[in-house]
């Protein structure tokens, strides 16, 4: 089973003396609960040891998106020195109660008519901030989508 054909999630875990080790597992044994992951229907991880994990997801080109002029800086524990910086609209970003979850675009189809995009779940002891940031009108139209 391939972690692109969504029916999969790909979970970056801590190992002892700090190595990531990444497990893909599919969504009919996967549950996030109060105290980690549970992998498999039998494992549980604990949150100290989740990175992250992640999930493609397919919208079709015609689907409205909400417009937004606003972006999330946020600043992630990746387990490099300096950690990973990425910047986020507003309307993909949801700060839910175990992780911090947004959605980053992977490609167009426009043979498809689809957006492919990865959701990427961050748990909470992982996100050294985040910053809500108001976008000036002038920079949208200049921006790049994503």
């Amino acid at each position: 089973m391939s972690v692109g054909d969504g029916h999969a999630y790909r979970v970056h875990l801590v190992d002892p003396g700090g190595h990531i080790s990444t497990h893909d597992v599919p969504t009919d044994v996967f549950e996030a609960t109060e105290r980690g992951l549970m992998l498999n229907s039998t494992t549980v991880i604990p949150w100290h040891r989740v990175v992250r994990y992640v999930r493609d997801v397919a919208q079709p080109l015609g689907e409205p998106e909400l417009s937004s002029h606003a972006e999330v800086r946020v600043w992630l524990d990746d387990g490099s020195e300096s950690g990973e910086t990425m910047r986020i609209r507003a309307d993909r970003f949801d700060p839910g109660p175990w992780t911090m979850d947004f959605l980053v675009v992977e490609a167009v189809n426009v043979e498809a008519a689809t957006i492919h995009m990865k959701k990427i779940y961050v748990p909470w002891g992982r996100v050294l901030e985040y910053e809500r940031m108001h976008v000036p009108a002038e920079h949208l139209m200049s921006a790049r989508p994503d």
